[in-house]
């Protein structure tokens, strides 16, 4: 691997493609005539170039060529860029130099060494080399070279920022994703300000209504990746990637961003920044524009207010608020109870932070899901509500805080509002999929199946990695009664994530539609086995043993919900989904009520769910749509 502590000195020349470098001499050659580059770009290329194939950290590469000279990464990643602006693709289009996503780069292309003849001169034109003190030879000016047309270098202040262009029309970049910034601050337990980071700017790049942003679940799928990066852009199906490391000292934070295209591996843009913890947020924006002025995307003048103007914020609040978000993406019900503690930690901090008071809604929205069923939601949801309204009062324009209300909203029955949440959530935040996806929801509530498979798409060409996501498109099939698309959806989720709970979940109810019930049974007790016997995931196998016509099995499961009951709080959706299958109109209609009265998210799906076709019919049911607004 490359040596470190002084300038490289290489004796042997190189070829590949068109072009010879004589590393000693610090000539590069295309078909006989000298291309024109700096001494420390040829120093770059020399060392790749002997590394051929290998990876080269971009810490070695810093050491080999700047020995003695403390420099910022920027100057090597505009040396990099100039090198592949001038080298241009090989013979099959692809870049000479790949980028090693998060980690440095690789000469890819075949090289063959050229052994020299005695005392002949190194290269054409140029004096014979005889030693590492031999000058480097002086090429001709920069020239016109097909369509290139020149390589324009504009330094900002400092030096920190590079902006390439050349000649030929660059092409438009209209989608983009976010990987995972590295934490370089020698300390793991800084991973969740890192990542706290990337998702924020994440957040800010998606308020660019003519920008897709890939979402922040497929995102950190690429954390500490070795995959190139033409490979995560054509997984992503994105132009470009954002990239870049954190250091946090103290109070000083360090983030050095770059803007690489996706198909090239070309560096758009590149700079750092060094700002005070308190001043992230306004730092947050102003990456975010100069990326939009790096791809050079239309911002409208609201776009521009709102990734703009951020006041300051208490350090000790920013830090709690990033491990609240670093805690509520684990989505367990321990790691919400961290997470509400994290946000309220921040609100004690500073009352008037508008992101956590929406951080703190979303847990609480979470705490009453079936899935995680920990409180009747007719607790939770409330707390959710009176921290989305807040949050909304310090910041209207925050889409977390629009689309966390417009969730309570839904599931409190309150149609038109929910319906206006999402709308503007999506206005002002168009890449955040979570969004899409609950609004998907509250479509298929409605009925309104065609625009809910619009908008459920929608979020997973957002998130494409996500696999909760992906389950809920075959969850927007299986409530339309296409089973065989929405046991197709689960199978493709179980490929890659083959213990993910809701996909088996969702996969065992489709199959108990189906009268498929060894396959049901079988899916079920799985579930309920790899949920920790989650209490839903219960009553649903009880379903499938009635349906199966063993009907003592659910008897013994009804038995158990009971039992559990009497040491913590089970929802009566759990008990409703064995009945049913029995069924037992009246008792039915029991445990329908006590969801009422909980207002249970179960409900709002009760003109479309499949399995309560009974109770529907019922005139009892009939007068349930109706309190629910969702009579036909």
């Amino acid at each position: 691997m490359v040596g470190c502590g002084k300038p490289m000195q290489v004796r042997d020349l190189y070829e590949f493609g068109p072009y010879r470098l004589d590393a000693s001499a610090r000539v590069l050659l295309r078909d006989g005539a000298v291309v024109p580059l700096t001494p420390k770009a040829l120093e770059i290329l020399a060392v790749l170039v002997k590394n051929r194939g290998e990876l080269v950290s971009k810490e070695e590469l810093m050491k080999a060529v700047w020995p003695d000279t403390f420099v910022e990464e920027g100057s090597l990643t505009q040396n990099i860029s100039i090198l592949r602006k001038v080298l241009g693709p090989d013979a099959e289009g692809r870049p000479y130099i790949e980028t090693m996503a998060k980690r440095g780069y690789r000469f890819a292309a075949p090289v063959r060494v050229v052994e020299r003849n005695g005392g002949e001169p190194a290269l054409p034109g140029t004096a014979a080399t005889t030693g590492p003190s031999a000058a480097p030879v002086q090429g001709p000016r920069w020239r016109r070279r097909g369509v290139v047309a020149a390589v324009v270098i504009l330094a900002a202040a400092g030096g920190a920022a590079l902006y390439l262009r050349l000649g030929a029309h660059r092409p438009q970049v209209r989608s983009v994703a976010v990987l995972p910034l590295e934490n370089h601050s020698g300390d793991p337990g800084q991973d969740y300000f890192a990542d706290g980071l990337t998702e924020a700017l994440i957040g800010d790049l998606a308020k660019i209504g003519t920008l897709r942003v890939v979402s922040r679940t497929s995102a950190m799928h690429y954390k500490k990746t070795t995959k190139l990066a033409p490979e995560i852009a054509r997984e992503l199906k994105v132009d470009a990637l954002v990239e870049g490391s954190v250091v946090r000292s103290g109070d000083r934070v360090q983030i050095r961003v770059q803007l690489v295209r996706g198909s090239t591996d070309e560096h758009l843009w590149s700079e750092s920044y060094e700002r005070e913890v308190r001043d992230i947020p306004r730092l947050q924006s102003e990456v975010a524009l100069a990326v939009a002025r790096a791809i050079r995307a239309k911002l409208s003048p609201q776009e521009q207010v709102r990734l703009s103007g951020r006041r300051p914020v208490n350090r000790d609040a920013f830090d709690a608020y990033l491990r609240g978000r670093y805690s509520w993406n684990e989505r367990t019900p321990a790691a919400l109870q961290a997470a509400i503690e994290h946000f309220r930690a921040a609100i004690q901090s500073d009352p008037a932070y508008a992101p956590a008071y929406a951080g703190l809604a979303d847990c609480y929205n979470q705490l009453g899901t079936l899935i995680i069923g920990e409180r009747p939601p007719s607790e939770t949801r409330p707390i959710a509500v009176a921290a989305a309204r807040k949050a909304l009062e310090i910041d209207d324009g925050l889409a977390e805080a629009h689309a966390a209300l417009a969730y309570t909203d839904l599931y409190n029955w309150n149609w038109a509002p929910a319906e206006q949440g999402f709308r503007k959530a999506i206005e002002l935040n168009p890449s955040y999929a979570s969004a899409h996806l609950w609004y998907s929801h509250y479509l298929a509530a409605r009925r309104r199946f065609n625009e809910a498979l619009q908008e459920v798409h929608t979020a997973r060409d957002l998130d494409p990695l996500s696999p909760t996501i992906a389950t809920q498109v075959g969850w927007i099939y299986f409530l339309m009664g296409r089973n065989e698309e929405a046991i197709a959806e689960c199978r493709k989720v179980l490929e890659n994530y083959p213990d993910y709970l809701w996909a088996h979940w969702l996969l065992g109810m489709a199959y108990t539609q189906q009268s498929r019930h060894d396959q049901a049974v079988a899916t079920l007790e799985r579930t309920a086995s790899l949920s920790g016997r989650n209490p839903a995931v219960v009553g649903c196998l009880g379903w499938a043993y009635v349906r199966a016509g063993e009907k003592a099995k659910a008897m013994s499961l009804l038995a158990e919900l009971t039992e559990a009951a009497r040491r913590r709080y089970i929802s009566p959706v759990a008990f409703e989904s064995v009945i049913m299958g029995l069924p037992d109109l009246d008792r039915q209609f029991e445990y329908l009520e006590k969801e009422y009265q909980e207002r249970s998210n179960n409900l709002a799906y009760f003109a479309v769910m499949p399995g309560r076709e009974l109770a529907r019919a019922d005139s009892r049911g009939q007068g349930l749509l109706r309190r629910l607004g969702l009579a036909p």
